[in-house]
């Protein structure tokens, strides 16, 4: 009887803890990949991500790159990506976004440019953060490097 008992016990664990919800009140973000993974002068960056957020209230994407120099981070800046511009429908608490943006020109006025330019040959890496209407703000992601050469 207690081997019965004590069976049931671990099988309602395992079923309440394989339930769990995975939304949450703060968003949470994920970069899957970052193309391409060279960027010449007026290439077009798309950082392709995932988020959940359990009241689907998104409003803001910031954006958060770092330019190195071997290891050493020789630039660290971040830009506001409004969160209307990815095209996605309201209230969605889950969703695949991609995060599109120019390096070094303006040739698609409904593309964001990228603030600054390396002055030579450079690696850079690409994060998110994202912030809800309550300004919930939600987990740091980033990318992996990718080359950005000089104009």
């Amino acid at each position: 009887m207690k081997q019965r008992l004590l069976l049931i016990l671990v099988l309602t664990v395992i079923v309440m803890a394989c339930n769990k919800d995975k939304f949450t009140t703060e968003p949470i973000v994920t970069v899957k990949s970052i193309s391409p993974g060279m960027v010449n002068n007026g290439d077009v960056i798309t950082l392709k991500s995932k988020y959940t957020d359990d009241e689907g209230d998104l409003d803001s994407v910031y954006v958060v790159y770092k330019w190195y120099n071997g290891t050493t981070i020789v630039r660290n800046d971040t830009f506001r990506y409004d969160f209307g511009m990815l095209n996605l429908p309201s209230k969605l608490r889950e969703a695949d976004m991609n995060v599109v943006f120019e390096y070094n020109t303006n040739n698609n006025p409904d593309l964001v440019p990228l603030p600054g330019v390396s002055l030579r040959d450079t690696s850079a890496t690409f994060g998110l953060v994202l912030i809800d209407k309550a300004k919930h703000r939600s987990n740091y992601a980033e990318s992996e490097k990718i080359r950005l050469k000089k104009p």
